[in-house]
């Protein structure tokens, strides 16, 4: 361990995460490999504090490892669980703990660009001169947590191979506060792969684990923004609120 911030991400063949190493990063690397390529394993783990193989899905393996590896994950602050597709440089990342310490998020993201224009959920774009939006929402392809959050939430890792659902979960489960969630529009992130629609490789349609949590906690789930600091520092609420809700209620 040679920093408060860690990395988690479960890896294939072409994941991005030498890109997040390439400068001077504050944080430490965990892969998890699910790839067939012996040649591959072996240079990742010349680039990770731990680099294990383990065939799986994302959330299943990321909650056995930290399940299994709990004395180690504890002394950290703040653990990053990207998908092996983000396109961010080092400094970005080191800023991405930087601003969810200072602001004391419980979860956090950057926010995403894609190479088709095309992003899961709007929410999640940048806003202009907006460096912080608090909302209720962060999607699972890069959640950020606070390390004592992420403990408290990763039991349901395991009921959900895609992610789905685990994400519309989170404020809920963390009793809704308006400012500990967040997307960190100063710090963009870009998604290089198409958003999916073939869900073949996983045994239960994402819809249908989605539809599974949602009932779990009896959710009607819409996605939120509270508040918006922008590059100023100013903190604005109210309308800006209500004008940004609507657009994104409907995405």
């Amino acid at each position: 361990m040679s920093s408060r911030n860690l990395i988690i991400s479960a890896v294939g063949d072409h994941s991005f995460h030498k890109e997040w190493i390439s400068g001077e990063p504050d944080f430490d690397l965990v892969l998890i490999y699910y790839g067939g390529n012996d040649e591959i394993f072996s240079n990742y783990a010349k680039d990770a504090l731990i680099c294990i193989r383990q065939k799986g899905q994302k959330f299943p393996l990321t909650g056995a490892f930290i399940h299994q590896n709990l004395s180690m994950t504890v002394q950290y602050e703040y653990v990053w669980l990207p998908d092996d597709d983000i396109s961010i440089s080092t400094d970005c990342v080191n800023k991405l703990f930087h601003v969810a310490k200072e602001h004391d998020l419980w979860i956090c993201q950057p926010s995403v660009i894609s190479v088709d224009n095309n992003v899961s959920h709007a929410i999640t774009s940048p806003v202009k001169n907006v460096k912080l939006r608090f909302t209720n929402f962060v999607e699972v392809m890069m959640p950020l947590f606070k390390t004592s959050t992420l403990l408290s939430l990763y039991d349901d890792f395991s009921i959900s191979e895609s992610g789905w659902g685990l994400d519309a979960s989170w404020s809920h489960r963390l009793n809704d506060p308006k400012d500990r969630i967040g997307v960190i529009d100063e710090i963009t992130a870009l998604h290089t792969r198409p958003v999916g629609s073939d869900y073949s490789r996983f045994r239960v349609h994402p819809q249908i684990e989605l539809n599974h949590i949602l009932h779990k906690y009896n959710i009607a789930f819409c996605k939120k923004n509270y508040s918006f600091l922008f590059q100023n520092n100013v903190l604005k609420t109210g309308w800006f609120r209500n004008l940004f809700h609507l657009y994104w209620e409907k995405t």
